[in-house]
Formats: structure tokens, C-alpha cells, sequence
């Protein structure tokens, strides 16, 4: 899969770096998983919306892509660090974690990250449209990492944040919580989206949490 992974990446690589001058983007975020997700039973990947500036400047061309795959691996199988954002604590992944491998005892469940937003900004936030319009024309990956990647189950925990692969259409966020995504190109695969943990609403979302959690226990 990793190989698989570097090889997509280097054929969107030099046209990446040569569109991206006049823009000042972060790294984008390129996977590298470990023999537990390769190995799994069932593969869940949990998604969530930008990068909040990944690992610096990509103009400056600092990291090669197995460096920055490799960074990725650091990050997300080796940091505490990341635990206190909302994101991967309780709030979210750490939820979704425990509780799928406690749903399936006799199985063994990989987990794997990614965003909607592959590349963006150097600082936190939604990248700016011209950030997003580079990445939809020069590193459109998400749906051949889908390929690679083999997931079961995919948690959308991105809110309103466009889905980066064709899917029927979901109503906002704020008037369905919690949504079975139908992926055309995907049938396969089981997808649900939800709000992003840091969204603040009334009431709080850890009801939803639970909601995602049975639909996802009751489709697979």
C-alpha cells in the first residue's frame, strides 16, 4: 500500500510544485500506513477537514514525498502530542477507536486518517479558494488513495466541507446531523458524515457520536 501510495504521489508531484509558486501552501498530506491497517479486517478511515499548516511551506521544498509520508506516520502513529486537539481525543477519533474494536472483538480493526482538504494554508483554517482550486486540478487524490487504500468505512467528520469524490447529494449538516453518504464511484465502501469536533452547537453532539457509531455497527 505505502508503495502504491509514493507512486500516486510522485505523478502529481512536479506539476504540484510548479502551480503552486504564487501560492503559500503547507506540505500536503500524504499517507503512510502501518501492517495493522494492511493487515486488518476491517479498515475504517476517519476524515476531517484541513491540515492547519502540515509540517511547513511546500515551496521551499524542504521534505521529499517519503519524508513527508514518513512524517505522517510519526504524527499519527507515535505522537501524544496530537490527543489534546479535538479532533483525536474523545471528541472524535479516540471515540470512534475504542469503541469499533470493542464492537468487534473477534476482528482486527485498522484505522487510518485523512482530510477532505488535502493542501493548506501554511497557518490553521480553511484554505483560501485558490488553495482548494490547486489541489482539484493538480493533486485530485482522494478517491485513487480510496483505491489503494481499501477501506471498509469511512467517517466523514468534516461537517459541511465538500466531500472530495462523486456522492449523491447530503442535506447541510445543521438539519441532518448525521448522514449516510451513498459514494457513486464506492458502492462498496460505507460512508457517514457528521459534525467537525470542533463545531460549537446547542445541546453538544456527543449524541451524534453514538448515532454514528450504530449506524456504522448496523450497516457492517
Amino acid at each position: 500500500m505505502n508503495k502504491a501510495l509514493e507512486q500516486l504521489y510522485r505523478g502529481k508531484w512536479n506539476n504540484l510544485i510548479e502551480n503552486s509558486k504564487e501560492l503559500r501552501t503547507a506540505y500536503p498530506l500524504l499517507i503512510k500506513v502501518n501492517e495493522d491497517y494492511v493487515n486488518a479486517d476491517i479498515r475504517v478511515m476517519i476524515v476531517g477537514q484541513e491540515t492547519d499548516g502540515w509540517i511547513g511551506e511546500l515551496q521551499k521544498c524542504e521534505k521529499s514525498i517519503a519524508e513527508a509520508q514518513e512524517e505522517y506516520f510519526k504524527y499519527f502513529y507515535k505522537s501524544k502530542n496530537k490527543n489534546r486537539r479535538p479532533f483525536w481525543n474523545r471528541k472524535n477519533f479516540r471515540y470512534f477507536k475504542e469503541e469499533l474494536v470493542k464492537r468487534w472483538p473477534n476482528k482486527k480493526v485498522g484505522f487510518v486518517w485523512n482530510n477532505v482538504h488535502k493542501i493548506g494554508k501554511i497557518s490553521r483554517g480553511k484554505p483560501t479558494p485558490r488553495i482548494i482550486g490547486l489541489e482539484r486540478r493538480y493533486f485530485d487524490v482522494f478517491g485513487s488513495e480510496l483505491d489503494i487504500l481499501a477501506p471498509n468505512i469511512i467517517i466523514f467528520a468534516s461537517g459541511d466541507r465538500c466531500i472530495p469524490v462523486k456522492h449523491l447529494k447530503v442535506k447541510p449538516v445543521n438539519k441532518d446531523p448525521v448522514s449516510k453518504v451513498h459514494l457513486l464511484d464506492f458502492p462498496d465502501i460505507f460512508a457517514v458524515r457528521t459534525y467537525h469536533p470542533n463545531a460549537q452547537i446547542k445541546g453538544g453532539k456527543k449524541h451524534f457520536k453514538k448515532q454514528v457509531l450504530n449506524l456504522v455497527c448496523e450497516d457492517t
